[in-house]
């Protein structure tokens, strides 16, 4: 029997009985529309984690320490974070510096009308655009760039206060108008000539003992997450800083402990290239002897949550689709039990006993089926309900209480198939054994 007639005859079989087809359908409806709503329930709770992460940082960064104190275990050198390179899966590695000893501040204008305080952090100029900050205005640093090239934070100018003028007029605030434009600071950072002087106390109050002229070629967004620079304060290539800082030490005589040995870092920052290669990379550095600390381990932990949330979803909306199956081996067998003797009559005919058994399994398939597309629908339809409605309750925004992927939409209808094929796969098996004598004798 050809597949066509096969799907056609069960159609017109189902067809026939409308009522009992109609309620056992209705089953396999609610059946899906349990599991699938439950499941999506949790995916939704799954992505709002992983949206609340993303705020809190990049999830592909591994900040490094060494804080063990062994002995045994390199300090972070440039040898050793230019190892972290050779890591798989490791896009850049650079070490995080801020100088110690290093009194600087920042002017600009005629005779340093002009002046702020900024918080300065060095790392490699090429790691800058992996990093992943976000420009807002201008470009990065390039390899090629001269000495002291830098990017600054989103408000760095208007850190700048007018030492002509006394408070509050001498500061101008960051604040946005009614129609959110942002006042014009005392300094434009791409015009004015803005450098970095390294100061320190005398008797006769503060003395610049060194100076040297930034040249600024970005504006980087305000980003929490990457620390209080983005903000107001300026990120350097990090051997310019670290050659500030020595300027600043040899001009004040201080004492240069490193002297001679491998220059040693508190924190190395290690990008990797995506986010499930995270956790392998972190195991690998940590078998060296460093410590590690990156959002993903908010992320795993809370991955845990939800899968175990989503299992007792699923459970709660299995037992829905139990029911259903029991309706639908309830249907097969009661259809069966009538049309006991048309199987006689084909069976006389000569069919063969896998074309009677298809026969059944195709109409329980196809109850299923039916079940499965209806109901997912539905689930569409709910899902769109529950999110606007849940929008509405938490004052506006975009986050999902239901999300139904392709995966589980898929996964819904598959199941429902699958679920009617095997319930009726008992009753099926019933009909091929019915002998064709007492087939035809049945009343």
């Amino acid at each position: 029997m050809k597949i066509s007639d096969l799907l056609r005859l069960s159609f017109d079989n189902l067809k026939r009985r409308k009522g009992r087809t109609f309620l056992t359908v209705l089953g396999v409806i609610i059946g899906t529309c349990s599991i699938v709503m439950m499941v999506s329930i949790g995916v939704a709770l799954d992505k709002s984690y992983d949206d609340m992460l993303q705020n809190m940082g990049d999830l592909t960064l591994i900040e490094v320490y060494n804080w063990s104190g062994n002995s045994d275990v390199e300090p972070l050198t440039d040898e050793v974070i230019d190892g972290f390179m050779a890591i798989e899966d490791v896009r850049v590695a650079t070490p995080l510096y801020q100088p110690r000893y290093f009194n600087s501040r920042l002017v600009s204008g005629n005779n340093d009308k002009y002046r702020s305080w900024g918080n300065i952090r060095g790392i490699k100029r090429e790691a800058l655009e992996v990093y992943g900050y976000e420009l807002v205005e201008g470009r990065f640093p390039q390899k090629n760039d001269k000495d002291f090239t830098v990017v600054v934070g989103e408000f760095f100018a208007y850190n700048f206060e007018n030492t002509r003028k006394k408070y509050p007029n001498n500061y101008i605030d960051a604040i946005p108008d009614e129609n959110g434009v942002y006042p014009k600071p005392f300094v434009d950072v791409f015009e004015d000539e803005i450098k970095i002087q390294g100061y320190t106390y005398t008797e006769n109050g503060e003395t610049v003992v060194m100076e040297e002229t930034l040249n600024i070629v970005g504006v980087i967004k305000q980003d929490e997450s990457k620390g209080y620079e983005t903000y107001s304060g300026i990120i350097m290539d990090i051997e310019d800083l670290i050659a500030l800082e020595q300027e600043y030490m040899k001009k004040n005589d201080i004492r240069d402990e490193n002297k001679g040995k491998k220059r040693e870092y508190d924190q190395a920052l290690v990008k990797v290239n995506d986010i499930d290669n995270v956790d392998a990379v972190i195991e690998t550095i940590e078998s060296y002897g460093y410590n590690t600390w990156s959002a993903t381990s908010y992320r795993n932990e809370m991955k845990k949550q939800t899968q175990m949330i989503q299992l007792i979803l699923g459970g709660l909306g299995s037992i829905a689709m139990l029911v259903s199956a029991i309706s639908i081996a309830n249907t097969m067998t009661m259809a069966i039990y009538e049309r006991t003797k048309e199987i006689g009559v084909m069976k006389v005919l000569g069919c063969e006993l896998k074309d009677i058994k298809n026969m059944f399994l195709a109409e329980a398939a196809a109850i299923g089926f039916l079940g499965g597309v209806v109901g997912l629908i539905i689930c569409y339809g709910l899902s769109a309900v529950m999110n606007t409605v849940g929008a509405s309750l938490m004052g506006g925004g975009d986050t999902a209480i239901s999300i139904i992927p392709l995966w589980l939409a898929l996964f819904g209808t598959g199941f429902s198939t699958f679920v009617g094929i095997i319930s009726g796969y008992v009753p099926a098996v019933r009909a091929v054994k019915i002998t064709a004598l007492s087939a035809i004798r049945h009343d």
